[in-house]
């Protein structure tokens, strides 16, 4: 009797073990390990596209309402019990491109029957293995004619099966990486081949068994291996279906408006996506995209393919995603590895190129500069700097401590951030409550406090030690060697150098490049005359900000030019000995709270203009990046774009190896 009881008891504990636990629900707020799992598989199924942080925000909320509306539930962006089990059912099945079974759970999924326009699917079941490490354009052989077979027994090629890779297979090839959330860059990598190999057995990637449901993930695959093309539709509105809706889905995605399911299907998130491209592009905000508004569309998208250049097609919905949500006019980035750049991108008609007057960047640039003279003997940093300058430097309040060169380059001097006097009377300063630059509550050394102020007086430095203008010293000594276009004032750039005025949010100028033009400059050593050029007046671009970086980087040298020796370099990126501590080295700031390492650089804000150069020495990755014409917000004291693009580095990065 007893044995039976113990049998018994141990099938209901068993039973019990293997049923599954009621998940809790999450929402907006919560947190924690839960909330980790939950974004890592929506992001594996395509739905979420920022860091997996495990704080249920907006990004969370919008990927789960997504999920929802592709599978049936309650649109409302609560991941509850009933949408985690479909979630989590789903989780191995149904991540874009799945070949098992059916696509529900997919985020472009069709369901049986779909109106879709396509054809009916080829008969699954081939057998065809593709050996082959990587085939691309001018490829020729049997792995190619294994390529195509296998294509074209999912639908996604239609051409004469000849072995040579050409346009129409790698149009076949882009169309089928769409739709298996694959890079799509029309190259038969390992990642797709791989796929493809797996999946060449079952039929069509993501079909429902052989039905004419259609290909799932986003681009069902017509003759042409292309979506469908929206410039043949007359109207889309709530409740269309088809080829074009997914076209409208996936331009509007491309280009930072949509988020949701890329499934054929005019739903809520399509029309919300729609009025919100109507009201950016002054059309009328009706949500029915008619000739006008697609119109328009197709402009934008093929602009933006066109500015996205080589940039693999995720990486450029992620970023352009992030120019719309920061609302900037226009804006360029450049990253690199190892000294190579890896991504170039730009919005809104400027490029790498393009100059801008970069704002407090100029006095990370000028400090460069200023070092050579510490390498050179000519600058101790620990010296008053009043022994430099034709003028003394001194806090009226503590006027037996010395103003140093290292306590301005570290922000510690007790200059005052609210200066705006930058030729002050420097005999008066301190007779009769004369003080227009100093904060008198603070001993030099003793307090970080950033003001513009310090970069000023780099300027004066330079001119007072090598007797040469500040442009012509930078431009001998950094500019020229490492193969910059910069200059204290637009007129010293290159003929035809592209610049770009500073704008407000809005897009209105603020500062404009004409009246810099204008605008006399002393190009002589005067320093008592020139300490406004080096608080933020450098013009300079991202592509020559990357190879200030990647010679940080490298410890001061790049393509054979040293301009800093290691240790200083080293010792820009460090605490200062006797100061107090702070983030910012000697004009190099550190920021350690991002993956993967300590970044270092400078940030420059101004009107509208923001501007970022970082390099991380863990990883060999350096960043560039202007924003301009923008109502910025910041995080840290960092602005968000910069801080979305430091985040997820290494997502950007792997988007771009593939």
């Amino acid at each position: 009797m007893f044995r039976r009881l113990l049998s018994v008891f141990l099938i209901l504990a068993l039973l019990l073990c293997t049923l599954p636990a009621q998940a809790a629900t999450l929402r907006n707020g919560s947190r924690g390990s839960e909330v980790v799992r939950l974004q890592t598989v929506l992001k594996e199924q395509g739905y979420y596209r920022l860091a997996v942080d495990g704080k249920y925000g907006k990004g969370t909320i919008a990927a789960v309402r997504a999920f929802q509306q592709a599978n049936g539930l309650k649109a409302d962006g609560i991941a509850g019990p009933l949408t985690q089990g479909k979630l989590y059912q789903t989780s191995g099945s149904g991540s874009p491109g799945s070949s098992s079974g059916s696509s529900a759970g997919s985020p472009a999924g069709t369901s049986a029957g779909s109106s879709s326009g396509t054809a009916a699917e080829p008969a699954a079941g081939s057998a065809v293995r593709i050996n082959a490490v990587k085939l691309q354009s001018g490829s020729q052989g049997s792995a190619v004619r294994d390529l195509q077979t296998v294509l074209k027994s999912m639908g996604y090629y239609n051409m004469e099966i000849d072995g040579k890779y050409g346009r129409g297979t790698a149009a076949a090839v882009k169309a089928y990486q769409r739709a298996n959330g694959l890079y799509a860059d029309g190259i038969a990598g390992p990642k797709t081949l791989g796929k493809l190999n797996s999946t060449a057995g079952s039929g069509s990637s993501g079909s429902s068994g052989g039905s004419s449901a259609g290909t799932s993930a986003g681009t069902t695959a017509p003759s042409s291996g292309e979506p469908g093309d929206i410039t043949t539709a007359e109207k889309l509105e709530t409740g269309s279906t088809g080829e074009a809706v997914k076209d409208l889905q996936n331009k509007l995605r491309y280009i930072g408006y949509y988020t949701g399911s890329v499934n054929g299907t005019f739903d809520a998130a399509t029309r919300e996506a729609v009025i919100a491209f109507q009201q950016a592009n002054s059309l009328a905000k009706d949500g029915i995209a008619g000739k006008k508004t697609l119109t328009a569309l197709q402009s934008k998208w093929a602009e933006s393919k066109k500015n996205a250049g080589s940039v693999p097609d995720e990486a450029a919905v992620f970023l352009n995603r992030m120019a719309l949500e920061s609302g900037a006019a226009c804006g360029t980035l450049v990253l690199s590895r190892d000294g190579k750049t890896f991504l170039t991108w730009s919005f809104g008609g400027v490029n790498e190129k393009t100059c801008f007057r970069i704002a407090s960047i100029t006095k990370w640039v000028t400090a460069i500069g200023l070092m050579t003279l510490y390498d050179q003997g000519k600058l101790d940093l620990d010296r008053d700097i009043s022994e430099y300058l034709p003028f003394k430097v001194r806090n009226p309040a503590w006027p037996d401590t010395p103003v140093t060169a290292r306590m301005l380059l570290s922000h510690t001097s007790s200059l005052s951030p609210d200066t705006n006097v930058y030729k002050p009377n420097w005999n008066n300063i301190g007779v009769n409550g004369y003080d227009p630059i100093f904060d008198e509550s603070i001993r030099p050394g003793t307090k970080h406090v950033y003001a513009d102020y310090n970069g000023a007086l780099f300027g004066c430095l330079i001119e007072a030690i090598s007797g040469e203008s500040v442009q012509n010293y930078m431009s001998r000594t950094v500019f020229k060697p490492l193969g910059l276009t910069a200059g204290y004032s637009p007129n010293f750039l290159p003929a035809g150098t592209p610049t770009k005025d500073t704008l407000l949010p809005g897009g209105r100028v603020g500062l404009s490049v004409q009246s810099d033009r204008a605008a006399a400059y002393n190009n002589t050593a005067d320093p008592r005359g020139n300490n406004g050029y080096t608080v933020g007046r450098l013009y300079i671009n991202t592509e020559s900000l990357t190879k200030l970086a990647q010679m940080m980087l490298r410890g001061g040298e790049l393509n054979g030019a040293r301009i800093l020796q290691r240790e200083t370099v080293s010792l820009m990126e460090a605490d200062q000995p006797g100061l107090a501590a702070s983030d910012y080295g000697l004009s190099n700031v550190r920021h350690s709270q991002f993956p993967r390492g300590t970044w270092y650089g400078h940030q420059g804000r101004y009107s509208g203009l923001t501007s970022n150069v970082y390099y991380q020495l863990d990883t060999g990755i350096t960043m560039a990046l202007v924003m301009n014409g923008y109502d910025y917000q910041l995080e840290n004291k960092i602005v968000l774009p910069a801080v979305t693009l430091l985040r997820n580095m290494e997502t950007l990065e792997k988007l771009c190896a593939q």
